[in-house]
């Protein structure tokens, strides 16, 4: 079964179980919202708990607030580099009819040590990609957070980690303003909230904690898009 049907399913549950608990919204609802996520395993949401816990899932259910039966359709594949989301994920979206993307990959780029310049190549390529299968989709581009933050990295190593992460979260910044895409900032956040609390057991990816942390950032941005 593709993720993408669980997690539609989880909506529905979540949405289900939390409308006791949640205040209606204020304002008036707005029709059904359609979101396809591509990325790596911080898309895919490795780490947390439970899906309903990923990030990506959490602004997801923030949509859902002010916008019923809205959908998610979650392409990533953990470990897909760059050069894979726009070989294997992009071209998926032919058959897909979007209201957002949101793409959220880099990470393995730099564990893989991909020169700078040739992962901002790619991911121009990515995002042109993108622009041309889903033409009127509002795109949301996530900046890459800072794997040297992880303990599996150390002295040297987690120097030139922490270096290649910032060089390709700022391609990623310039390439989403040059394509008119939104950035999300999620290096800004792995910074400022770095703490053995973000992570989860694995070292790597983040926790339940780590995750809402994300959620925070992404959901702001992905709601005014949805509501332009």
């Amino acid at each position: 079964m593709r993720r993408s049907a669980v997690l539609l399913g989880l909506g529905a549950l979540v949405a289900c179980g939390q409308r006791g608990r949640r205040h209606a919204p204020s304002g008036p609802l707005g029709p059904p919202k359609r979101i396809v996520a591509l990325g790596d395993s911080l898309a895919f949401g490795t780490g947390a708990t439970h899906p309903e816990n990923a990030f990506i899932f959490r602004a997801y259910l923030r949509v859902r607030e002010t916008h019923p039966g809205s959908r998610i359709d979650n392409l990533a594949i953990p470990g897909a580099t760059a050069r894979d989301v726009l070989r294997l994920q992009a071209p998926r979206l032919a058959h897909e009819v979007a209201d957002a993307v949101i793409v959220c990959v880099g990470g393995n780029d730099v564990v893989r040590r991909v020169d700078a310049a040739a992962f901002a190549q790619t991911y121009a390529a990515l995002v042109a990609r993108i622009r041309a299968l889903q033409p009127h989709a509002a795109l949301l581009c996530c900046g890459v957070p800072d794997v040297g933050l992880s303990p599996l990295f150390t002295g040297i190593d987690d120097a030139d980690i922490a270096q290649l992460s910032r060089a390709d979260d700022r391609a990623v910044s310039t390439i989403a303003v040059r394509a008119g895409a939104t950035f999300v900032d999620l290096f800004g956040a792995t910074v400022k909230h770095q703490g053995n609390r973000f992570l989860s057991e694995d070292r790597f990816h983040p926790s339940d904690a780590g995750y809402a942390v994300l959620a925070g950032v992404l959901a702001p941005p992905l709601l005014r898009v949805l509501n332009r």
